[in-house]
């Protein structure tokens, strides 16, 4: 099996965050632009580093006043097979949010209307803060 596998979901919708029981590690997920449905394991420290980008890029007000509550979470070792642990957000040129995750040296992406990207956001703020107020963010 080639170890530097790329996985593109291409343009997704109906995106969920769920935390695992382990309550170490979240689930991320959707539809992809085929129909089909994805899931990555990400752990809480990607979580927290998507979180953090994507509010810089959807509510950057929010980013600096949330950024001083949010607690630390241990790196997870690299070498773990299925967790992804590294995440990343970039806006791109067509309006719309690109996340990209890693898995060792694999790595996978998706594609986010700016609707999605902040339903997406919401939800990884449910997930990773159950006990502080929500986001109202950007009409969008």
């Amino acid at each position: 099996m080639d170890e530097n596998i790329n996985l593109g979901y291409g343009p997704s919708h109906d995106l969920f965050v769920t935390r695992k029981l382990n309550g170490e590690s979240l689930v991320i997920g959707g539809v992809a632009s085929d129909a089909s449905r994805w899931a990555r394991v990400v752990s809480h420290r990607a979580a927290q580093l998507l979180w953090f980008q994507m509010a810089q890029i959807l509510d950057p007000e929010r980013a600096l006043s949330g950024s001083a509550s949010v607690t630390t979470a241990p790196m997870r070792d690299a070498s773990l097979p299925t967790v992804t642990t590294h995440l990343s957000a970039e806006e791109l040129t067509s309006g719309c949010l690109a996340i990209k995750g890693w898995i060792g040296s694999r790595s996978w992406h998706a594609e986010l209307e700016m609707e999605d990207a902040f339903q997406l956001w919401i939800a990884l703020d449910r997930a990773l803060y159950p006990c502080r107020p929500q986001p109202t963010g950007p009409s969008l």
